[in-house]
């Protein structure tokens, strides 16, 4: 019924389009899913792409074209199994954690409308956050099905250490789940109360294997992620205040609660009581946690520390954005589980037996509709690209919901409603406004604006993390805005440069073949 209930409410995304948000680096444009080959295989699972080492995420694409070419259907039916995967899998993980069928029953129900996945289920660049909590939550099954005795039993100890090799393999966030299990081991097994708990040693010691991969992919992607240059980042109050920030919205999101593309960074500070607020965003979920344990709800304990385990990586990282919907994904799995316990524990709590089970099934069935109806209202928000950025623009002035609705505008020859998004977008300095504004100027043959504002792009790009591929891309539109003003000699070399900074760009390639066959044409 989980699997049914999550595949029905996220069953229209598959008449949804690809959206101009990562779906063309990660699909549309990406050469390597283009053939199910061991030359793309390898090139998936030993190089990074798109800054991240993330080779299960990608190689899931790769099996998608096998079977449906670039049909957006394809790719979201996948998202959507998943999904339905994960509501299963949740419901046999909460039930060998807590004991109890209706309470796995019910979060596993809860999980699979809950609103705050849109994101993650509707958007197909998304699927790192499913594909890791699939095999995060195999990794622990396996684990709990490891530990029933004195000692771990090896076959699927060593399943449980490689489903987390491959959660780590789909996004580097799975690093936290070595320390839920090793919670596990320090509390009574539902399923054998009675049973010799591990010494910390032995447990420290069980964990070993999951440490030495788990440092080594986070090393990896350390060195391929550019980490957030926002001045919140390099302040620790303001990055700790913001951060407590986050998490009360997290929190309302868990709640069904609101749900936005992007989210603009919080004005912070203000009175002592609001600095005090923002900060106690990050206490609440520890204190909560400890709170139930001293109460000795154990249920509902291991639920909130999954919550704030999970969510850790968002909190301690200075990511691109400082809160998304989609990094709720695998937290929100011990929240369903905190409140599939509570309706449960009410429920038992009722004076007349008969009615224990109609106040819970009432209650649920009241959730699950609220969370089904706000999950089909949001979800067609996602259906293709202007919907998308037309919605996040009277959420957000973020400049990239600017740039992204300008692309589409752009794509529909809308150019001067183009340009003033991308004007407006440029009020905050960054690289795609310029860039993008570069090629408007261009199409419409406004050359020497288009060579001023790609020269801008280029001069912010200076500033930042070195970024080839992008320093390729403002190469190559240079080169095009030189020739097309018929200075050849600098086009060829801008294309040079751009072939030295980024060897695989086609076109560069392309067009300095064609000047240097043809000086006087036009390519």
């Amino acid at each position: 019924m989980a699997f049914a209930a999550a595949c029905a409410v996220f069953w229209p995304t598959l008449s949804y389009s690809f959206l101009n948000w990562d779906d063309n680096v990660y699909v549309l444009k990406n050469p390597w899913i283009r053939q199910l080959t061991w030359d793309h295989i390898r090139v998936v699972f030993t190089q990074p792409y798109f800054q991240n080492y993330l080779p299960i995420h990608i190689f899931s694409y790769m099996l998608d074209h096998a079977v449906w070419g670039l049909k957006p259907a394809g790719f979201h039916l996948s998202n959507v199994l998943l999904h339905g995967l994960n509501s299963m899998v949740c419901l046999a993980a909460v039930r060998r954690l807590t004991g109890n069928l209706a309470t796995a029953f019910v979060a596993a129900l809860l999980f699979a409308v809950h609103p705050a996945h849109v994101e993650a289920v509707a958007w197909i660049s998304s699927r790192k956050e499913i594909l890791s909590t699939t095999f995060i939550l195999l990794s622990l099954l396996s684990y709990l099905t490891a530990r029933r005795g004195p000692v771990l039993r090896p076959i699927p100890y060593a399943a449980s250490v490689l489903c987390f090799l491959l959660a780590m393999l789909s996004k580097v966030s799975a690093i936290v789940l070595p320390a839920f299990l090793l919670l596990l081991d320090a509390m009574p097994d539902p399923a054998n109360p009675r049973a010799r708990r591990p010494s910390l040693l032995t447990a420290l010691a069980s964990k070993i294997p999951y440490g030495i991969a788990g440092v080594a992919l986070v090393v990896v992607n350390s060195h391929a992620q550019v980490t957030a240059k926002a001045a919140y980042a390099h302040e620790p109050l303001r990055y700790l205040m913001v951060k407590g920030h986050a998490v009360w919205n997290y929190l309302g999101l868990l709640f069904g609660l609101g749900g936005n593309p992007d989210y603009d960074l919080p004005k912070i500070g203000g009175s002592a009581p609001d600095v005090l607020l923002q900060l106690a965003g990050l206490a609440v979920l520890p204190a909560a946690a400890l709170l139930l344990y001293r109460f000795g709800r154990r249920t509902e304990f291991l639920g909130l520390t999954w919550v704030f385990l999970t969510l850790l990586p968002a909190i301690l990282f200075p990511l691109v954005t400082y809160m998304a919907d989609r990094y709720l994904y695998a937290p929100s799995i011990g929240f369903c589980w905190v409140l599939a316990a509570s309706i449960v524990g009410a429920g038992n709590r009722a004076r007349a037996p008969s009615g224990r089970r109609a106040a819970a099934a009432a209650v649920t069935a009241a959730i699950v509709i609220g969370f089904t109806i706000r999950t089909l209202q949001y979800s067609r928000v996602w259906k293709d690209s202007e919907s998308l950025w037309t919605y996040a623009l009277t959420k957000s002035s973020d400049y990239r919901v600017f740039n992204n609705l300008a692309d589409v505008r752009m794509t529909q020859k809308r150019w001067g409603e183009a340009e003033r998004l991308l004007k407006q977008g440029a009020a905050l300095e960054n690289v795609t406004s310029y860039q993008s504004l570069g090629v408007l100027y261009y199409s419409l043959g406004r050359h020497d604006e288009a060579l001023l504002a790609t020269d801008r792009a280029i001069a912010i790009l200076s500033g930042k993390r070195r970024d080839p591929a992008l320093l390729a891309e403002l190469r190559f539109n240079r080169g095009a805005i030189l020739w097309s003003q018929g200075k050849s000699a600098s086009a060829t070399a801008e294309w040079r440069a751009a072939l030295h900074e980024d060897p695989g760009h086609a076109q560069a390639r392309e067009w300095l073949g064609i000047a240097e066959r043809a000086p006087t044409g036009t390519p």
